[in-house]
């Protein structure tokens, strides 16, 4: 179940919760091990609270891509915070009082050892343990996860997604970063000179990578597909909404409307502004052959 608002929570009857609280932008490796250490925990009967705060800026994940991955991994209740000025104001011990408690029973919290919470982040892990005692709340806190020596964090993502650097990404994410949508009509300019491409309008919540040139992987009803796939604004073509158009090897069936998948593995070259239809043609047939090796 979904909360968006926190008076529904009232109507839950939870009798004891097991919950893990976080940006969770990305849901990356790290955070997995909190999430899967509640969903451990409904086997010895407790219910498997997500509570999300959402900072309402891009994120690794758009908003609808966390909700659903989280509902692909069992979690029984997910909660949406709004980072709201009387959210921000309030004190640690009515933060784990008047929500973790009272709110979502909470009997068991499992979060980062570099957790912060309450106004002026003055709450952390000794001050979780120390008010959470005083409500019957037990605590587990995780280390920082590191991967070939790289601390996993949505910082680190982040700036390996500006970099246009996906094996990074992919590496600290734990899977591949993917750009999932329904695909819509665009200019067809691609048609006319010879490359039809399909477009894809991610979330408006979703971080994209450095704009540009990728060699990418592209999954059409269940059937994957290789591809190259420009990120940006096609400014050739005087874009202004950021995209992702891709044209498939070897495709041509008619999918607008359709849901795919488009998963840009490999950065090839920064998206740029050419003279011409003719130059941007003759670059498009150049990428081609970069993504086919």
């Amino acid at each position: 179940m979904i909360i968006s608002s926190l008076d529904l929570i009232n109507n839950l009857n939870i009798k004891k919760s097991a919950v893990t609280v976080g940006k969770f932008d990305g849901i990356h490796r790290g955070h997995e091990l909190l999430i899967n250490r509640i969903r451990e925990l409904k086997n010895e009967g407790y219910t498997s609270v997500v509570c999300m705060i959402n900072m309402n800026k891009p994120g690794i994940l758009g908003s609808d891509e966390r909700i659903s991955y989280l509902k692909s991994l069992g979690i029984d209740h997910i909660v949406m915070l709004e980072f709201t000025e009387e959210f921000a104001k309030q004190s640690p011990e009515s933060f784990i009082r008047e929500f973790l408690k009272d709110k979502l029973n909470a009997a068991k919290v499992v979060v980062g050892r570099d957790f912060r919470f309450g106004h002026n982040r003055e709450g952390d892990i000794t001050v979780l343990k120390e008010i959470g005692g005083k409500y019957d709340i037990d605590c587990e806190f995780y280390a920082k996860l590191t991967v070939d020596g790289k601390v996993v964090s949505s910082t680190e993502i982040r700036a390996a997604l500006e970099r246009g650097d996906m094996e990074e990404v992919e590496k600290l994410l734990g899977r591949p970063y993917k750009l999932t949508g329904e695909v819509v009509h665009g200019r067809h300019l691609g048609s006319t000179i010879g490359f039809p491409t399909i477009n894809v309008l991610p979330e408006a919540s979703k971080l994209l990578p450095k704009f540009g040139v990728y060699a990418s992987r592209i999954d059409v009803r269940g059937r994957e597909y290789r591809g190259i796939t420009n990120i940006g604004i096609k400014p050739t073509v005087g874009g202004e909404t950021a995209s992702a158009e891709t044209y498939i090897f070897d495709f041509n069936e008619d999918i607008y409307g359709e849901n795919v998948t488009v998963v840009p593995e490999r950065f090839i070259r920064e998206e740029k502004r050419f003279p011409g239809v003719e130059e941007l043609k003759k670059q498009i047939e150049n990428d081609m052959k970069e993504c086919r090796y």
